[in-house]
């Protein structure tokens, strides 16, 4: 006995139209049925990959708790952020490090120190400068001819010095201020 049933459905996987003999029938073909399967089954591989993976990552964070002091990769890992980021921040002075040869050591007392100041400079509104004013500010073509440096020149300078820049429309400004006390220029207010 065949049914002759004949109902209109739409495939699970391609969402494709097609008429279904069964009421069973989820798939318009045999290759969309095994092509499902095969995404079902990464799927679930992936999952278990990933709870292993936290599960690992868990584990190793409760080792690292206990150490005094980290390589660049157990340090990155406890922090939570990237090598380069890591590096970034060891290269910017804002973490203490150790080297005995080639290897660099992190003391936990450092990464502490450095985390505490994260919290800090996050919730303190007021170390941000103001603008102080377009009167009070030099453009940076104008710091430059006064000057007689380089953009890039200037720049590094900025940088190096901890000066602030604001951007207003197309221009740059840097405070009289700021630059008269760095390069003990006389203002002629």
């Amino acid at each position: 006995m065949s049914s002759n049933i004949r109902i209109a459905k739409i495939c699970q996987f391609c969402n494709s139209e097609f008429t279904a003999k069964t009421i069973k029938t989820k798939f318009c073909s045999l290759a969309c049925g095994s092509k499902n399967y095969k995404k079902r089954c990464s799927e679930k591989k992936r999952e278990v990959r990933r709870e292993e993976m936290i599960s690992t990552h868990a584990a190793d964070v409760e080792k690292l708790e206990k150490l005094e002091f980290f390589t660049i990769d157990q340090a990155s890992l406890f922090m939570g952020i990237s090598r380069r980021t890591l590096y970034r921040v060891i290269s910017r002075s804002e973490i203490a490090i150790s080297k005995i040869g080639s290897r660099t050591f992190i003391k936990r007392s450092a990464i502490d120190k450095f985390s505490e100041g994260i919290y800090k400079n996050g919730r303190n509104e007021e170390a941000v400068q103001k603008f102080p004013g377009i009167e009070n500010c030099y453009t940076i073509a104008e710091l430059q001819k006064k000057l007689g440096i380089s953009p890039a020149a200037l720049y590094n300078i900025l940088l190096k010095a901890g000066i602030l820049k604001f951007n207003v429309g197309r221009f740059a400004y840097v405070s009289k201020r700021d630059i008269n006390l760095l390069f003990n220029l006389q203002s002629n207010e």
